[in-house]
């Protein structure tokens, strides 16, 4: 694991960043090798560094980034200070999977849509796809769910499940936080589940009973493709006059 100092850090802030990482990268089963870490306080001179497009809103202290053919873990450890420990290992952890994910082809092929499918909306599942496996990579080590549990936002997705209409835009924005639905495709089906209920117990609307539907089917065939076309089919837009 290479790291380059872009600005100058107390040692202890380097050594916490520095450590989370190589933290998660063990804990995922991913080589030291294959990472390079940036030390920064901002994640645009690593853009600019790599040749990548700059982005104008906010983002964590750790971020994964992709140049050519190399994978890198940008961190502001100063921003890292003001943070818990849990906090800062669940965000390590999803940054790093991303290591994995974007270098798989299996786990490629689960998120990432054909070039040919030109519907802006297959994108948006995908993005909504993309946070469940980076999830399922996590929960895959039992050592490392409870990183998942108490990350989940539970308030978030039951307001969702009481106040959305059964639309297209509500599923997706509900599957991009659905943590249990990660957990039950990593095998913990009993806690995932157990997780869905304690969220969606005592809600039975249009909506919350077709979103099932469809954690259903995208549960047992976790794949971008699928969940698109079963999307438009359970969520059906309307066709214009």
């Amino acid at each position: 694991m290479e790291v380059v100092q872009l600005v100058e850090v107390s040692a202890e802030e380097l050594n916490r960043a520095i450590n989370i990482i190589k933290w998660a990268i063990r804990e995922l089963g991913i080589s030291e090798k294959e990472v390079f870490i940036y030390i920064t306080d901002d994640h645009n001179r690593v853009r600019e560094l790599l040749g990548l497009d700059k982005v104008s809103h906010e983002e964590w202290p750790i971020k994964y980034m992709r140049g050519d053919d190399t994978d890198v873990i940008s961190i502001v450890p100063t921003r890292l200070s003001i943070l818990s420990n849990d906090d800062v290992s669940i965000m390590a952890l999803r940054e790093t999977a991303l290591v994995r994910v974007m270098n798989d082809p299996v786990l490629i092929s689960i998120w990432n849509p054909r070039p040919d499918i030109g519907d802006p909306l297959i994108h948006r599942v995908s993005l909504a796809l993309l946070r469940r496996v980076v999830d399922f990579v996590i929960a895959q080590s039992e050592s490392l769910t409870r990183y998942l549990v108490s990350t989940f936002n539970k308030d978030e997705v039951r307001n969702l499940l009481l106040t959305c209409e059964p639309t297209v835009n509500c599923a997706i924005a509900v599957l991009a936080l659905d943590v249990p639905l990660s957990i039950e495709v990593a095998g913990n089906v009993g806690l995932g589940r157990s997780l869905w209920h304690e969220v969606s117990k005592n809600i039975d609307n249009e909506f919350s009973r077709r979103y099932d539907d469809f954690r259903d089917f995208v549960r047992n065939n976790f794949n971008v493709e699928y969940a698109y076309n079963y999307l438009l089919t359970i969520f059906r837009r309307p066709q214009p006059r």
